[in-house]
């Protein structure tokens, strides 16, 4: 019978040979990744806003929810605002907030906004959108949004959207119109195909 000092030697060189006989098919797959680079890039546009007011006769928005509390608590409205490179809300649409807001504060005016801006035809970016979140806060406006994800051009998006309340350049028209400043650090796809390789 082997002493407790000549079996633990000997324990030691055979677990390795018990431990893949326990599990023959236990793999381990990895595969190569041509990983590319962090792109960041910045955009200046105009965000227009025509209310869900009665004295707007084309809004771009409309209320979901009513509310009977103070301060509109509640509130819901969902929305398609449209983007210009121009505070002008007659230039060419360049991209879409497509989304919704939410007054979320019961002791101030605090409406908690969540779109997707989608970029449209005609456009460098077309086709590719940017997710966003973040609150609109009461006049004079003035704040940032956070980007949380991307897909097409944008891809892996992440960052900041800083924007302020501008005069608009249209009187007769009641446009709340924002400018944006869209700070995007994005991670393109690779078009590589994938190899698997085995590790026993």
């Amino acid at each position: 019978m082997a002493t407790p000092s000549r079996s633990l030697p000997f324990l030691f060189l055979c677990l390795p040979i018990v431990l893949a006989m326990a599990s023959p098919t236990d793999k381990i797959f990895t595969y190569p990744c041509d990983c590319p680079v962090e792109n960041e890039i910045r955009l200046h546009m105009y965000l227009h806003q025509f209310p869900a007011w009665p004295n707007v006769s084309n809004p771009n928005e409309v209320a979901v929810i009513g509310s009977t509390q103070p301060l509109g608590f509640g509130q819901m409205y969902t929305h398609d605002w449209f983007l210009t490179i121009g505070p002008n809300p007659n230039e060419r649409i360049v991209a879409r907030a497509q989304g919704f807001h939410l007054q979320a504060g019961q002791t101030a005016t605090s409406w908690y906004t969540s779109h997707i801006i989608m970029f449209q035809d005609g456009t460098s970016f077309a086709g590719s959108t940017l997710e966003v979140l973040g609150l609109i806060l009461p006049k004079p406006t003035r704040g940032q949004w956070s980007i949380m994800g991307g897909t097409g051009a944008f891809t892996n998006a992440h960052g900041t959207i800083t924007y302020r309340d501008v005069q608009s350049t249209v009187s007769s028209i009641t446009d709340n119109v924002r400018e944006l400043d869209i700070h995007i650090f994005y991670t393109p796809e690779t078009s590589t195909e994938a190899k698997f390789t085995e590790v026993i």
